[in-house]
């Protein structure tokens, strides 16, 4: 009991806690970074010297957004510290680049900044948003360490305009400026899909939230379906006018690339229990619309209830997620997709065992794939001696994982029905 006061009460011991992991992290960001970072570098570098082409350039695997940021940021620094950044340079292969210049350029730690500013403003919005402020330390756990810190990705781009998406979904609930608020979740979702497209996930949800939402508040027939096309169009118009410059890029990029390869791979364990016959199916699929369709008759048959508690909402997000990363064979900077909904989880159940679901599934992630401990270009690998892993035990920590996802869902249904007892 004293602990908790003492927690609860002692929120200047919490702002210094912050203040130290964001200067580590500053730190951090100008340590070897894997080479998916150098990748990302020099796509934005390339976005920097010719937006228009720069996809015919470089091997782009993502929306243009966060090349176009980090490209007007390289620029910035290019006048700062003079550097050519017309030169070509092997930023794939060289991680140690800025270590071997003759003096400080601009990588890795300029192009890292923009990076940790969504970082930073993801701790700062969770900061002010949760009720309980040291869930806000989960935003500085091994999740971000090893997309933010030792990886450099941007997924973490994704989770800040996720979590200020449900912010809003949620403040929609309580009947804040209700069609306002509802237009700025949606384009905030589509915003997050700039960045990486796993955000479109719980676009299904959010129109299922949104009709109950209308009936429960008796808006006519006509209104609300003018706001809802609304709604759809701020989603889309935020999803699409980034690619308005590069329209024949975008079916290699998203239809073709990376966001249909991930949802084509079983997990570890998928892998073994697929049929033959439906070996062209994702298995992810199977799950999610089954989840959708029990959110679809739960909520409209009981909207009034639905509504009333946002823990629902809140739920069904997480349940979409966990089977994402229970069905699909990911990498562990994507698990940055976990984060927001697990915040609000946290933040708004009272079941202790939640925070022994999210700790187990924090410290277990990282081995999921397994791969990232061989690569030569992470900063762990430089400093501590790291063996291969076999992959049994991959298919074992997927297991603990797909395990603790699942039991955290079901002790959050098991809370939700004692409520509706």
């Amino acid at each position: 009991m004293e602990l908790r006061r003492y927690l609860k009460d002692n929120t200047l011991a919490l702002k210094l806690l912050l203040i130290s992991l964001s200067a580590l992290y500053l730190i951090g960001a100008a340590l070897p970074k894997h080479m998916d970072y150098w990748a990302i570098l020099n796509m934005s570098t390339a976005f920097a010297v010719d937006p228009l082409h720069f996809m015919a350039r470089v091997k782009v695997d993502y929306p243009p957004t966060f090349y176009a940021l980090q490209g007007a940021w390289l620029n910035l620094g290019s006048y700062v510290f003079h550097y050519n950044l017309a030169i070509s340079r092997d930023y794939v292969n060289s991680t140690l680049y800025s270590y071997n210049a003759t003096r400080f350029g601009i990588f890795p730690f300029w192009g890292m900044i923009p990076i940790l500013m969504a970082l930073f403003a993801l701790v700062g919005l969770s900061h002010r948003a949760l009720r309980n402020k040291w869930l806000t330390l989960i935003c500085f756990g091994p999740i971000t360490f090893v997309s933010v810190f030792l990886m450099g990705q941007i997924d973490v781009f994704c989770a800040l305009f996720i979590f200020i998406s449900l912010i809003l979904m949620q403040r929609a609930l309580n009947g804040e400026k209700l069609f306002f608020t509802l237009v700025l979740a949606y384009l905030a979702l589509g915003i997050s899909m700039q960045f990486k497209t796993y955000g479109g996930l719980l676009l299904p949800a959010y129109l299922i939230y949104t009709v109950a939402l209308f009936k429960g508040r008796g808006v006519a027939a006509e209104k609300s379906l003018l706001a809802l096309l609304s709604c759809l169009a701020a989603f889309f118009v935020a999803v699409f006018m980034v690619w308005m410059p590069y329209p024949g890029w975008f079916n290699t990029v998203i239809l073709h690339g990376e966001s249909n390869w991930l949802l084509q791979r079983p997990s570890l364990i998928f892998q073994a229990l697929r049929p033959a016959r439906l070996s062209g199916v994702p298995i992810w699929l199977f799950g999610y619309v089954f989840i959708l369709c029990y959110i679809a008759v739960r909520v409209l048959k009981n909207s009034e209830q639905s509504i009333r508690d946002k823990r629902y909402f809140i739920f069904y997000v997480f349940v979409i997620i966990a089977w994402f990363f229970a069905a699909v064979f990911t990498q562990p900077q994507w698990w940055m997709f976990l984060l927001p909904a697990a915040l609000l989880s946290l933040d708004n159940f009272k079941k202790k065992r939640g925070i022994i679901f999210c700790l187990l599934i924090l410290a277990a992630f990282p081995f999921y794939t397994l791969t990232f401990v061989t690569m030569p270009a992470l900063f762990v690998v430089y400093h501590v001696t790291a063996a291969r892993i076999t992959g049994n035990l991959a298919a074992f920590v997927s297991l603990v994982l797909t395990s603790a996802l699942l039991f955290w869902a079901y002790e959050l249904r098991k809370e939700l029905r004692a409520s509706e007892a």
